[in-house]
């Protein structure tokens, strides 16, 4: 009897035994799945860098980490004032983190500074030292006109060679939605024809968004 007893005990040891083994490599498997199902969603998020001036600025890079969501992290490095000379002296910043998207938000202090030639030759330069760097998909930005007259013809002929470059690079045509809400909106307030009304900066990040969203 007491050997039956002793081996009745052992039995149940053995199989408290075996079921703490089981249910504890089940933890561990399914941490593991967690651990990795993190790391998946880690890795699903797609990096959106700004190299741009006071418009990317003063909005808080067009509000994009909001419209964008959880899937995207956008990093804003713009500075205000700058122009492309300046972003190609200083283009290595906005690689980190090295992004999935670039976003080149310049022109008017160059609409300002440069001649048309020029503005060319220093945006062809920009996106040579960027490609040295990143293979993120570059947004270019068609730039809003401004409502000052004497740039107004300058902006608008470095947006024509803007276009020209679409198909190697994503356009962020502002101009053509700042004309087309222009009617319908105050875009600009009465003491500054440069920089717009939170409505254009709205608008800017609509068009940004909806670039983006149709890349990736």
């Amino acid at each position: 009897m007491k050997f039956i007893l002793s081996l009745h005990a052992k039995n149940t040891f053995f199989l408290f035994f075996a079921l703490f083994l089981f249910f504890s490599c089940y933890k561990s498997k399914d941490d593991n799945f967690s651990a990795t199902a993190l790391s998946l969603v880690k890795l699903g998020v797609r990096k959106v860098n700004i190299a741009g001036d006071s418009l990317s600025q003063r909005s808080g890079g067009f509000s994009l980490s909001m419209k964008l969501g959880s899937g995207y992290s956008v990093k804003d490095f713009s500075v205000s004032g700058r122009t492309q000379v300046e972003w190609i002296n200083d283009i290595s910043r906005v690689m980190d983190p090295n992004p999935d998207i670039l976003i080149v938000e310049l022109g008017t202090n160059d609409a300002v500074n440069s001649t048309n030639t020029e503005f060319i030759s220093h945006l062809n330069h920009l996106l040579i030292e960027v490609e040295k760097r990143t293979t993120a998909k570059i947004i270019l930005t068609a730039i809003p006109l401004t409502d000052n007259p004497i740039l107004q013809e300058r902006i608008k002929q470095n947006n024509t060679y803007i276009r020209t470059l679409k198909g190697k690079y994503f356009i962020a045509d502002i101009e053509a939605e700042f004309e087309k809400n222009k009617s319908q909106f105050r875009l600009y307030p009465i003491n500054d024809n440069i920089h717009p009304e939170p409505i254009g900066y709205e608008i800017m990040g609509e068009v940004y968004k909806s670039v983006i969203l149709g890349i990736l």
